[in-house]
């Protein structure tokens, strides 16, 4: 028979207090959920408060002198008890009558409730600014909605087709697909005249593979020559990738190895000095070649190779020798009006009738 060998008594402070809920029971695991405090009211008595995630309960703690509760403690391994002293309190729903209004927080409601009615006088100080703190969402909502109601966004500054730091001159108006794009305005013919004699090595020779040209030139230069084209229009066509072949020459060669020295066309002094001064800019510090000379030598390469074999670019080969991403030059293409060949994807054709403008807006520096 296990044998009483410790009572513990406490006449004073604060004892354990075993909790009762009026009508009802805790379930298996639920105490975990709770949350417990205790408060003092201005009367002098000691009251629990129980806060689950959905209400709040309160009860009186019952400390009546004229007999003591003891809660019996014993060990299984042994045959000793504990007897420890214990007040108990039965608490009941706690119903809040203040409705806030906004998002809220049940425990943050009830021990708010609990503070202005039981807790010391900066409790209550503390939450009353806190709620008169507390956002009304629809106030601001529709504070916020008279306020933008008078605000006027100016539309984006945007760039036309013919007014751009790097596209050619469009004429939507062309009746032939060589009418939409003109020579000229890229390249003029002089300057072309003068790569007329390699031009015609590279007949001589039948093949241009043996030149040490980029691979798009090389490439197009090949079929130039085996098509029944007129000498004098194999010529040009071939004059233009022999400029395509320099232009890209310059575009993938590092600016730290662009000196005063540096020679991009060494057949050509005009094609040396126009790609020099097209494609790149001086300033005080020297040469430079911002970002947007990329874009332009794009966009100037798959126009020549596009007046120079019938309207089409194979943008894939073209991609790879400019350093670019072929999803970039497919999308340059879409905005210098070609459309994507039906059976490949990666060649471009510039046919009538041209497709809608594409409205670009430059991206502004920060």
């Amino acid at each position: 028979m296990p044998v009483i060998r410790k009572v513990v008594s406490k006449r004073t402070g604060r004892r354990p207090v075993l909790v009762e809920f009026d009508n009802a029971k805790i379930k298996l695991e639920a105490e975990k959920n709770l949350e417990v405090n205790l408060f003092e009211t201005p009367l002098g008595e000691h009251l629990v408060g129980v806060t689950s995630n959905k209400m709040l309960y309160t009860g009186i703690i019952d400390e009546d002198d004229l007999y003591n509760n003891f809660i019996l403690i014993h060990k299984k391994e042994s045959d000793e008890i504990k007897l420890i002293q214990v007040d108990t309190a039965i608490v009941r729903p706690h119903f809040n009558k203040i409705s806030f209004s906004g998002i809220t927080n049940p425990l943050d409601n009830s021990i708010s409730e609990l503070n202005k009615q039981f807790g010391s006088k900066k409790a209550k100080r503390v939450t009353e600014q806190r709620e008169r703190l507390t956002m009304n969402i629809d106030a601001v909502k529709e504070q916020l909605e008279s306020t933008v109601a008078d605000i006027r966004v100016e539309e984006t500054e945007q760039v036309s087709e013919n007014n751009s730091l790097y596209r050619p001159k469009i004429n939507r108006d062309a009746s032939t697909p060589d009418g939409v794009y003109n020579l000229e305005d890229l390249v003029e013919a002089y300057i072309l005249d003068t790569l007329a004699v390699e031009a015609g090595n590279i007949m001589n020779a039948g093949a241009a593979d043996q030149f040490g040209l980029c691979q798009f030139s090389t490439s197009n230069i090949n079929r130039i020559l085996s098509n029944e084209y007129t000498e004098e229009e194999r010529i040009r066509r071939i004059t233009i990738f022999l400029y395509i072949n320099y232009l890209i020459k310059f575009m993938v060669t590092p600016m730290k190895s662009i000196t005063k020295k540096f020679v991009v066309c060494d057949k050509s002094i005009d094609v040396n000095n126009q790609i020099l001064n097209t494609f790149s800019e001086m300033g005080q510090s020297g040469r430079a070649r911002p970002l947007h000379m990329k874009d332009k030598a794009l966009c100037y390469t798959m126009i020549l190779a596009a007046i120079a074999m019938d309207f089409e670019v194979d943008v894939e080969l073209l991609s790879k020798d400019l350093k670019v991403g072929v999803k970039k030059a497919v999308e340059v293409a879409r905005i210098l009006a070609f459309n994507a060949k039906v059976n490949n994807k990666n060649v471009v054709q510039l046919k009538l009738p041209l497709p809608a403008p594409i409205t670009y807006t430059p991206k502004r520096k920060r």
